[in-house]
């Protein structure tokens, strides 16, 4: 009779539901552990890609950082830093877009971010060598400089000598009047010490010798200054450049120079009423004044 019960069929029905149940009980708790398991690999997943991401964007700020401090004067170079910096700054902004949970992204950046660092290094390599060449060129530019003013200070010392020395020669070269002698004549060429009587007036002086001066004719020019500044003036006078002026000489006289003493006589006529007091006789020669006489008359 027992027998039979176990073997009803509500009690092969009650079996079959509690191995239901079993198999759903443990497959359950299968998925349960697959899916903690999952959550788990994920959290560790977003962890690793977090990690990533701050190691990547402090990376990406130290290249910023580095281009910031890139200075040069080529604007070839300077343009393509800027670009370099735009495209550091452009990822930066896409990886804070990016999800910590997306590695092969992350990858990818990473390698980016190397390729930026060699651009980077490259760059300061480049400039280094250019301020370097820089500080060469100024170097060697103010040496030049140096030189340069050296040599102009050299060569304003030469033109200096130069001009000196030309001061001199032409001083050497000048005739000199010497043993200057002025009378006044009366109309017999008697000398005279009274201005009534003066009709003329004679300048005798002796010319140097000189080697250095040329040889041949030349023009002695003679000016007599009477009391009132003006220049005793008849038929023979005329006018001479005298330091970039004209003015008139009184008589003039041609001889023919050789280099040896020589002595002159200039006569200087009056056709005019004359006032007692200073005379002064000036003897000009080739554009200068070689030599100076002054006499009172009463």
């Amino acid at each position: 009779m027992e027998k039979e019960n176990s073997n009803s069929p509500v009690n092969k029905l009650l079996l079959a539901l509690v191995l239901v149940l079993a198999v759903a009980v443990i497959w359950l708790l299968i998925d349960r552990s697959a899916q903690k398991q999952q959550a788990d690999d994920l959290i560790a997943k977003i962890e690793i890609g977090n990690l990533q991401k701050d190691s990547l964007n402090r990376e990406m700020t130290m290249i910023m950082d580095s281009y910031n401090q890139l200075q040069t004067t080529n604007d070839t170079i300077n343009a393509q830093l800027e670009e370099q910096k735009a495209k550091v700054a452009e990822l930066m902004t896409t990886l804070k877009r990016t999800k910590a949970s997306n590695l092969d992204s992350l990858k990818k950046y990473r390698a980016e971010v190397e390729t930026l660092r060699a651009i980077m290094r490259s760059f300061v390599v480049q400039i280094d060598s250019l301020n370097t060449k820089n500080i060469m060129l100024t170097e060697e530019n103010n040496r030049l400089t140096g030189q340069l003013s050296n040599a102009r200070h050299e060569n304003r010392q030469l033109s200096n000598v130069k001009d000196s020395l030309q001061g001199r020669v032409k001083e050497a070269e000048a005739l000199k009047a010497q043993g200057m002698r002025l009378v006044a004549l009366n109309d017999r060429d008697n000398e005279t010490t009274r201005i009534l009587k003066a009709k003329k007036f004679r300048v005798t002086f002796t010319l140097n010798e000189n080697d250095m001066t040329k040889k041949g004719s030349k023009d002695l020019l003679v000016r007599l200054v009477k009391p009132d500044g003006s220049i005793l003036m008849n038929e023979s006078s005329g006018f001479f450049n005298y330091q970039g002026k004209e003015i008139a000489y009184s008589s003039k006289k041609n001889i023919n120079y050789d280099g040896k003493a020589q002595n002159a006589v200039v006569y200087i006529i009056s056709r005019e009423v004359l006032s007692a007091g200073s005379y002064q006789a000036d003897v000009f020669c080739e554009g200068r004044n070689i030599g100076s006489v002054e006499i009172n008359i009463n």
